[in-house]
């Protein structure tokens, strides 16, 4: 979907903030993928997809376009972090997601 988009510009999205830098616009979408993947895996009992490299990059995205989205109910609270959390435990904190949440609980 990104193969045309000239990386040094913007590109319209459905997300509330319209066009957005072509690098937040394609990271938006690596992180509604990854947490969606994230859900998934441990709901059905797998282990998380997410690793700490690729959790840094897109809390990086998360902090540049989550906030004007949790108005409309896209993300829940931010959950307290840990002093000890991972990358991919932060970032799920800041989206709302409880990292030790597993299908048992």
């Amino acid at each position: 979907a990104f193969a045309t988009v000239d990386p040094a510009g913007t590109t319209p999205t459905p997300l509330p903030h319209g066009a957005l830098p072509a690098a937040t616009a394609a990271g938006a979408a690596a992180l509604d993928a990854g947490v969606h993947a994230w859900d998934i895996a441990v709901a059905t009992g797998q282990p998380s997809p997410l690793d700490d490299d690729l959790a840094a990059q897109l809390l990086s995205v998360a902090r540049a376009i989550v906030e004007p989205l949790r108005q409309y109910g896209a993300y829940a609270p931010t959950l307290k972090p840990d002093e000890n959390d991972s990358a991919a435990a932060e970032l799920l904190r800041y989206l709302g997601r409880d990292p030790h949440w597993t299908s048992a609980s």
